[in-house]
């Protein structure tokens, strides 16, 4: 009877302790931007560096025409091994009025909605004192930084209308 009323047990814990399907996809898409988004933005990772952080965790090019990598590629994007997440790495000038170097790691998804990535986003920067809310738009989060005259860090959620949300880790130098 204690062995039977004990595998009950063990097996309640499991059902209870097993994520949901769009919690493991939350899951992965925070693990994707700690491991592979935030530190490229940050630097701590080269654009080679983040590419190989992405293989590791089983992303690969999508089949099509251009299969090999040119030399001075500034912009990459891999697919899952399931096909459902994507990321987006990409360096180069940024666009604007002052001149700086821009580096942008996006993780998206055909199933995951720009308020689930919200989500996610919230989950990597909370309670962290080194990140807070951009006034006025809000799924954006600023790194606070010694030297913001020398660059910025940033996380955000984009929704273009037609296209996935976006949630991604970007760097400026000026």
């Amino acid at each position: 009877m204690k062995s039977v009323a004990s595998a009950v047990v063990a097996a309640s814990l499991l059902v209870v302790s097993a994520p949901a399907p769009a919690r493991a996809d939350d899951i992965f898409a925070g693990f994707v931007m700690s491991r592979v988004c935030l530190p490229f933005a940050s630097r701590a990772k080269t654009f080679e560096g983040a590419i190989r952080a992405a293989r590791d965790m089983e992303f690969r090019r999508p089949a099509g025409p251009a299969l090999a990598l040119e030399e001075w590629e500034t912009v990459v994007e891999l697919v899952s091994k399931d096909g459902r997440w994507r990321v987006r790495i990409e360096e180069g000038p940024a666009e604007g009025d002052v001149p700086a170097y821009s580096v942008t790691c996006g993780v998206s998804s055909n199933q995951a909605s720009a308020r689930e990535l919200a989500m996610v986003a919230r989950q990597v920067v909370r309670n962290n004192p080194r990140w807070a809310q951009s006034e006025g738009e809000p799924w954006r989060w600023d790194r606070v930084t010694g030297h913001p005259e020398e660059y910025t860090i940033q996380i955000d959620v984009t929704e273009a209308p037609g296209e996935r949300a976006v949630l991604a880790a970007r760097g400026f130098y000026y």
